[in-house]
């Protein structure tokens, strides 16, 4: 999903009035805060209805709306731009790659943070407080952050199983039981041996869960809840390793609310058990 600011960049759709608003507000943002809709349209010679449409079509309620949100994401883009200048080059120095490898970071869990809503984990709970086990889908690095979840799930008194190879995981989607979820990984959402599951298990009646960077895509049109994680599309080699880190943040957040269901002293005990036997 891309940011605010980069769609008032690339323009993508706008017809010539809507790239006349775009190029206005990007120049002119410090005057926004006491501009209103009428003030705004006579700077960009349109119309207040049609500065209306276009905050609509940027998908606000309204022009209050989206001043509020396009103002906090501006200053966000001048104090750190995206883009070009956090791509890695042969002549940045290790410090510098430091540095813009952090922003990179911050700045996707952030992303991440505006693109949830609570309402999606009130689902996700409802469906895991009806569900006996939780099977996780995944391919590559994404098996990683399911190990990661299965684990905590376990803390949390919901087992799960993560096979690694995928001749397993069809195996166990034609044979999930009705009270198993099923979990999803995917970065595109486009994955055919992950769709072709998702597909079967939404014959068998499985509800499913999605964890991914592309919340419009054919994945996501299959699952009954979608949990969007951001990610770098400028940077391809880089970006499977953001959305690995939104991914384990949104898994946390997931873990965190299923822990506030379970009782303290058998959580306790649990924690005790492994501290007495193992050794991290």
């Amino acid at each position: 999903m891309k940011g605010l600011i980069s769609q008032l960049q690339e323009q993508e759709g706008f017809s010539e009035s809507e790239r006349t608003i775009a190029n206005f507000l990007l120049a002119n943002f410090r005057m926004l805060p006491g501009m209103s809709t009428r003030q705004l349209a006579k700077e960009t010679f349109t119309s207040s209805a049609a500065i209306v449409r276009f905050s609509q079509k940027l998908g606000f309620g309204g022009y209050t709306e989206f001043r509020v949100k396009f103002l906090a994401d501006m200053m966000q883009y001048m104090e750190r731009p995206h883009g070009e200048e956090l791509a890695m080059t042969d002549r940045d120095s290790v410090h510098s790659i430091l540095d813009k490898v952090t922003s990179i970071s911050i700045d996707a869990l952030k992303e991440t943070r505006s693109m949830l809503e609570p309402g999606d984990f009130v689902r996700a709970l409802a469906i895991l407080n009806k569900s006996a086990h939780v099977d996780f889908y995944a391919m590559d690095n994404n098996l990683d952050i399911a190990n990661m979840a299965a684990s905590g799930f376990i803390m949390a008194n919901k087992c799960s199983t993560v096979h690694p190879a995928m001749t397993m995981q069809y195996l166990q989607a034609t044979g999930a039981p009705k009270d198993h979820v099923a979990f999803f990984i995917s970065r595109t959402g486009e994955n055919r041996m992950l769709l072709d599951i998702a597909h079967l298990l939404k014959l068998r009646g499985n509800p499913i869960m999605l964890l991914t960077a592309s919340p419009q895509s054919s994945l996501a049109a299959q699952a009954d809840v979608v949990f969007p994680v951001a990610t770098v599309k400028s940077m391809e080699e880089l970006g499977p390793r953001v959305f690995l880190l939104g991914a384990k943040y949104v898994m946390d957040i997931l873990f965190a609310v299923l822990m506030t269901r379970v009782d303290y002293h058998s959580a306790r005990q649990k924690e005790q058990w492994l501290g007495k036997h193992f050794y991290y």
